[in-house]
């Protein structure tokens, strides 16, 4: 029989011990739907990752894939996968849009053989080709020797009318770009079908014996494995005919390794008509310059004759036809007004096949025109402008070389060259007349420059020539005064993140909408049990 007080209070805990343990079995199944429920969300949101675990042996030292990125096919329906080992193997791809049921395609294989003593040169390519538009495929890179990756997942952009088509383009980015860890975060957030990367390329790829590409490739897999990675060549891919840049990467409409006098191309997503261009060709090899005009003029004239299904022609090119002058650029010719080399092959060309939007690097600063031909701004708005936008962001190169604008020329219509803020650009199409430009600084996200362009009347704008800009106004196809389009003011605090969360991807909105919808239930649950677990437990107290 326990008397002292000492072995009651021991009694009344171990009576409470006990009691406790006795809470209604509804308490119990809330901390299991709770811990259900996490386990859910992170297994779907892996998934959502395109990264799923499997149980192939593991690669053993030197045959390690590494480097791993796809980019578009000849169509967008087409994926190349390419990735490097330091150690020769045949591979094979493994791929499906179900895990469970895939196809093995062999790789091709090329050496990367001059100025690579440090590279991972034995490099592998698949070709992927009619994939379904908008089917998410899984991938994995099987050794000869069994073993295999994680497996990769990326999604194939549909081509049916109705849909919003979303892609990050940015230039001169290298190693010492403060924000590429965010950047390559943000490219892989499912939100985007492609990343245009257009030219100076790791800075530079062949550097000190390759070993500078391999590691800006590594740095840049976490995106590229699942979003296409496209690439324009820029002055720094010049090095020795351009042979890392030809040897790692593959682009469409060309052999690989691609030739040298055949590193542009073009390309439908949507309802953009993509052309790419070297525009390193206008300063240094004429056979070529004149191989790449010949068939710009005529990709150009087939996209207008389809201008219906692809109505947006957008062109990427290294280096700008415009831009202001800044502390460094006395010898850039864009500058100038009057010689411009890259300016005199396809301003007039650009103008008469209406091209929408030109985007460009080398600069490293940001600027927007209006809508601009032979240096004079045809309107200051982008309500159905009369004339090609050309943009200007190579703002990831600030720590090679920061460009500061010294003085804004008259057709610009926007400028930045804050060292401090390192931009990328976001090209949201949204149909066939209306596109989105928003361009932020790739550490915080900071919305720096946004427009909407409006373009109902697709197609060329007008005869080449100085009166140009006179002969519409005769046609009265200017309007008199100027359209402004500024971005919707916010009305409140949460007006920021209310547009943020309708920016993600909808799968992640719906990710996010089930997790908030189970947390809100548990914690109704949780605390409708509440007094009736604080009831009994009063109760088993008292005895």
């Amino acid at each position: 029989m326990i008397n002292t007080v000492e072995n009651m209070g021991q009694l009344k805990v171990i009576e409470w011990k006990m009691s406790y343990h006795k809470v209604p079995g509804l308490c119990s199944l809330v901390l299991q739907i709770i811990i259900f429920m996490l386990i859910s969300a992170t297994s779907l949101m892996a998934h959502n990752a395109g990264v799923l675990p499997h149980h192939f042996q593991k690669f053993i030292g030197l045959v390690q894939p590494e480097q791993i990125h796809i980019a578009f096919g000849d169509t967008s329906q087409d994926i190349v996968i390419m990735w490097a080992t330091k150690k020769d193997s045949k591979f094979s791809v493994e791929f499906a849009g179900n895990p469970d049921n895939m196809q093995k395609i062999e790789a091709d294989r090329a050496v990367l053989e001059k100025s690579s003593a440090r590279a991972a040169k034995y490099l592998h390519r698949v070709y992927l080709a009619k994939l379904k538009p908008g089917e998410k495929y899984f991938y994995r890179l099987v050794a000869e020797t069994g073993a295999a990756s994680n497996m990769y997942g990326f999604k194939v952009p549909y081509n049916t009318p109705g849909k919003v088509h979303i892609f990050m383009i940015l230039a001169d980015m290298g190693l010492l770009s403060n924000s590429l860890k965010f950047l390559t975060y943000e490219a892989a957030n499912g939100m985007y079908e492609a990343l245009f990367h257009v030219g100076d390329i790791a800075y530079n790829l062949h550097r000190d014996e390759g070993s500078f590409g391999d590691q800006f490739l590594k740095h840049m897999e976490k995106s590229t494995a699942k979003v296409p990675y496209m690439t324009v060549p820029g002055d720094h891919e010049r090095f020795l005919d351009y042979y890392h840049y030809r040897y790692r990467f593959s682009m469409p409409k060309s052999r690989w390794p691609m030739p040298v006098d055949q590193l542009w191309y073009s390309l439908d997503v949507g309802p953009v008509h993509f052309i790419t261009l070297n525009t390193e060709v206008f300063y240094s090899v004429t056979d070529q310059q004149d191989k790449q005009m010949d068939w710009l003029h005529d990709d150009l004239q087939k996209a207008n004759a389809k201008r219906s299904e692809h109505p947006w022609i957008i062109v990427l090119g290294h280096r700008p036809m415009y831009c202001s002058p800044t502390d460094f650029s006395d010898e850039a010719d864009c500058v100038s007004d009057t010689t411009c080399a890259i300016r005199s092959k396809l301003e007039d060309l650009f103008y008469e096949e209406g091209v929408d939007l030109y985007i460009s690097g080398h600069q490293h600063n940001y600027e927007r025109s209006w809508p601009l031909y032979r240096g004079k701004a045809f309107q200051q708005g982008y309500k159905n402008p009369k004339a090609p936008v050309h943009i200007v962001n190579g703002a990831m190169g600030y720590q090679y070389i920061a460009e500061t604008i010294v003085k804004a020329k008259s057709w610009s219509a926007f400028s930045s060259s804050d060292p401090r803020k390192e931009l990328y650009g976001k090209l949201e199409v949204l149909n066939s007349s209306h596109l989105m430009w928003d361009v932020y600084d790739a550490s915080n996200n900071e919305d720096i420059d946004s427009i909407l362009l409006v373009q109902q009347r697709h197609g060329p704008f007008g005869k080449a020539g100085d009166d140009a800009y006179e002969q519409l106004v005769k046609l009265q196809q200017l309007h008199p005064a100027p359209f402004h389009w500024q971005p919707p003011a916010e009305t409140s605090d949460s007006q920021p993140l209310f547009h943020a969360f309708y920016g993600l991807p909808s799968a992640t909105r719906k990710l996010y909408l089930v997790s908030l919808c189970c947390t809100l239930l548990s914690l109704v649950i949780c605390l409708l049990c509440i007094p009736r677990c604080r009831r009994k437990l009063c109760r088993n107290s008292k005895r």
